[in-house]
């Protein structure tokens, strides 16, 4: 398996690039605060620009438990913006606890509804999956 070269990292994330398959992988490294995911946000969206990747995997497992108004931001706002950045397939690596599993699942059922999601998005249990998943080894 091809690795992923680190384009930015801090104490809350990181975020790494497979260029050959215009992937963007965003690794959360603890839990964090709202202010904090949007931030990441941010970074993740100017880069996602900067590179032409359409293919993203965020990796939720450490990321705890979302408040209130950072599902209704993910859901209304986050979601879209990457629909807007070009993004074709998002591959989520979830969280083990099943009210934070269900949590997320709940978050991007609404932004389909909303019809903010315009492309494909799967959950994995690890990464390994969800990197063969976007570089079309396991369709």
């Amino acid at each position: 398996m091809q690795l992923l070269e680190t384009l930015y990292q801090n104490d809350i994330s990181r975020i790494a690039a497979d260029p050959q398959h215009g992937i963007l992988t965003n690794t959360w490294l603890r839990p964090v605060e709202h202010s904090e995911m949007v931030q990441t946000a941010e970074k993740l969206g100017q880069l996602l620009q900067e590179s032409g990747a359409n293919k993203l995997l965020l990796n939720a497992v450490v990321i705890g438990k979302l408040l209130p108004h950072t599902k209704e931001w993910l859901s209304t706002s986050y979601y879209k913006s990457l629909s807007e950045l070009g993004v074709t397939k998002l591959a989520r690596v979830l969280p083990e606890n099943v009210f934070n599993r269900l949590s997320f699942e709940a978050v991007i059922t609404r932004a389909e509804a909303l019809g903010a999601v315009t492309f494909e998005v799967r959950n994995f249990t690890n990464d390994i999956d969800a990197l063969r998943w976007l570089r079309g080894y396991d369709n």
